[in-house]
């Protein structure tokens, strides 16, 4: 009887086991275990909770997994389920070996395997400080002029940034040229746009990011600013008329004992007189100025002065036979119109002196063959190169080209059948 439970007991077991065997097969080869690396790298993510430390630089930002797993959870696993994380909190300034933690939410799946398996990683302090704004001021004001101290309307400035970098940082120097200034000079800098500072500021984060600077410049007491004006002789010759005036510089300083004198000149100082009597191109003279007594001129003793003078601009009409150019030796033409109207502009004295010998319109016919043209005609005008055409009237000229040998034959045959007519009429009155 109990060797018969045995025998029962043992057949159930077994039964057991083999269905066990059977139901793990038949599920592996429906939903088989696959260990491989996952298609995509998975990127490490720094956990550090202090506001103090800055990552600067580490050895990876990525990493690569192999992973056990059914293959339906395969197909359905992503990369936001496997997380990879690196511990940085607690650590001090400097490098450091840090390993990697990695786990996957899903419960069906395993990871076997990370590669890298740590990463190297430089951390520095983030440290604030105020930093002095100083400006440095270029060259000296015109003559009889003084700048005051600059105003800045920020003096300091707050710099966040790595020790490092920061290290590098205890000032900011902005150079403002104010060279021949007679006005207040008003500016705005910003900072990582001045070149000296681009390298340091990089990695800076600056509050404010700009700041404006004036220079106050003021003109001393005795000196007074005039413009400059030419005083003219004359006229130019007839056809030309005077384009511009210019003086150079146009304006100067003058310096007096007595501000009262200064103060009634009429704004202006004039040069002694330039002749421009007859002239027919630009005149460049340096000339001195009639200052009153008591009166000296600080920046200048004389001036230059720069008449432009050009030709009075006119238009005119001529009427032109036309050239025939290029026709065929074999080849005649008959052209309508024979003559055309040709309006020009230029200078009046040299279209004055144009005459027909001066102007060619030529019609160019070469290489054309017998038939029925509309050509437009060239005009080419001798002597300075100033002259403009404006208009061809009228600008296409009609052509008809027959080859001459026709029209002998074309005649010959004329001739005859007139001659036959005339022999007729003679002998039958």
């Amino acid at each position: 009887m109990i060797r018969r439970l045995l025998q029962t007991l043992s057949l159930f077991g077994l039964a057991t086991i083999l269905s066990t065997i059977v139901w793990i097969t038949a599920v592996n080869e429906e939903n088989p275990i696959i260990e491989q690396i996952y298609p995509q790298q998975i990127i490490i993510k720094m956990n550090l909770q202090s506001t103090n430390m800055k990552i600067e630089q580490y050895s990876a930002s990525e990493a690569t997994v192999v992973i056990r797993a059914p293959s339906q959870i395969w197909s359905q696993l992503n990369a936001n389920q496997i997380n990879i994380v690196a511990d940085l909190n607690g650590l001090s300034p400097g490098t450091h070996t840090i390993p990697l933690e990695v786990n996957i939410n899903t419960p069906d799946a395993e990871i076997l395997s990370i590669d890298p398996e740590e990463i190297s990683i430089n951390l520095t302090r983030i440290i604030t400080k105020t930093i002095p704004i100083v400006v440095n001021l270029q060259g000296e004001p015109a003559v009889g002029y003084v700048a005051n101290s600059p105003i800045i309307s920020t003096e300091n400035i707050i710099a966040t940034g790595s020790e490092e970098s920061m290290s590098n940082l205890n000032v900011i120097d902005i150079n403002l040229n104010i060279n021949q200034s007679k006005d207040t000079i008003n500016r705005t800098f910003t900072f990582n746009q001045i070149s000296n500072l681009q390298p340091i500021l990089k990695n800076i984060a600056l509050q404010p990011t700009s700041t404006m600077i004036t220079v106050p410049i003021q003109q001393l007491g005795g000196y007074r600013d005039v413009a400059v004006r030419a005083l003219l002789d004359g006229k130019p010759e007839v056809g030309y008329r005077i384009t511009n005036i210019t003086t150079s510089p146009p304006t100067i300083t003058l310096f007096s004992n007595d501000p009262d004198l200064l103060a009634s000149l009429p704004g202006f100082i004039e040069t002694e007189p330039l002749d421009i009597s007859d002239a027919s191109q630009d005149i460049d003279a340096r000339l001195t100025m009639a200052l009153p007594e008591e009166v000296t001129a600080v920046s200048e003793q004389s001036i230059n002065v720069l008449v432009s003078i050009e030709a009075v601009q006119t238009s005119q009409r001529i009427r032109q036979n036309v050239t025939i150019a290029g026709l065929g030796a074999d080849l005649s033409a008959q052209i309508s119109p024979e003559s055309v109207d040709v309006i020009m502009s230029g200078p009046l004295p040299i279209l004055d002196s144009l005459t027909t010998e001066n102007v060619n319109v030529v019609l160019d016919l070469i290489q054309l063959k017998p038939g029925n043209y509309e050509i437009e005609p060239s005009v080419i005008v001798s002597g300075p190169d100033v002259i403009k055409i404006d208009t061809i009237l009228p600008s296409f000229i009609s052509v008809k080209i027959n080859n001459l040998n026709e029209l002998l034959d074309e005649e010959s045959n004329n001739n005859n059948s007139s001659n036959s007519v005339t022999n007729t009429t003679t002998t039958n009155p």
